[in-house]
């Protein structure tokens, strides 16, 4: 799997101040709406890539991805497989 395939599952939604929330994907920083309420927010770094998750209004939750391992809220991701394996997680919430 890829972080393509999971962009391709992204939804479209209107969050709760009527703003249209939509997969956003470019060099840098790549957003993914889940249908579970929650999108996955991807930054594209240098180093590599930081992994967090925020509800359909841009709210982030620093203490929903803790339990699986991510450290201040989020996942540090050198490979794009690590990235896949955090967007599973998100994916699965």
């Amino acid at each position: 799997m890829t972080i393509r395939d999971f962009v391709k599952k992204g939804i479209t939604v209107v969050n709760d101040m009527g703003e249209l929330k939509e997969v956003r994907n470019d060099l840098r920083y790549t957003s993914i709406p889940f249908p579970n309420g929650w999108a996955a927010s991807v930054i594209h770094e240098p180093e590599g890539y930081s992994v967090a998750t925020c509800d359909y209004n841009g709210y982030f939750n620093w203490n929903i991805l803790k339990p699986f391992g991510a450290e201040e809220g989020k996942f540090q991701c050198e490979t794009e497989e690590e990235v896949c394996k955090a967007l599973a997680i998100i994916e699965s919430l």
